[in-house]
């Protein structure tokens, strides 16, 4: 894996062979990334749609407790997968936890999501992303994916749910 911080620790070196064998095969997958960012771009807002439409059949009581939540999910949403894609392209997805995973889920649990309302959410657009897109970018996003979905249902029982 080639991540930005891999990069980041040649600023006072050469690259040694590892570093170059890392560099040569991430470079040799930027096409394919690129390919994918491109596909998630002209599925996002179809992935988006379908993704709430099922948790809206899932959750029919979450607008009692959140009037715009629906909205606002959909942004979540957008911004999580534009992050999740950039993420993909560079190979880092400490990079995701840091620029929004770890701020969201704070926001999340402020909301008293449950990580089950949370799993739930972001299993399904997982498996929306898999529907839409052509194995090699389901390929490609599915780490990011996957991983989003553990970071952000990995946070404690509410009090008190609102979902």
């Amino acid at each position: 894996m080639m991540t930005v911080l891999t990069l980041n620790t040649l600023r006072d070196r050469y690259p040694t062979a590892d570093d170059r064998d890392r560099l040569t095969a991430y470079a040799a997958g930027v096409r394919d990334r690129l390919a994918a960012v491109r596909e998630i771009e002209s599925v996002e807002k179809v992935v988006i749609e379908v993704t709430l439409d099922r948790i809206r059949d899932l959750y029919p009581n979450f607008t009692r407790y959140h009037a715009v939540g629906w909205e606002k999910g959909y942004r979540d949403m957008q911004l999580l997968l534009q992050f999740m894609a950039k993420a993909m392209l560079v190979d880092d997805v400490r990079l995701l936890d840091d620029q929004v995973l770890t701020w969201v889920r704070t926001i999340f649990k402020s909301l008293n999501f449950t990580p089950k309302f949370l799993r739930d959410s972001y299993t399904i657009l997982r498996d929306a992303v898999r529907v839409a897109t052509k194995p090699r970018t389901y390929a490609l996003m599915e780490p990011l994916l996957t991983h989003t979905i553990h970071y952000l249902s990995d946070i404690p029982e509410p009090v008190r749910p609102e979902v």
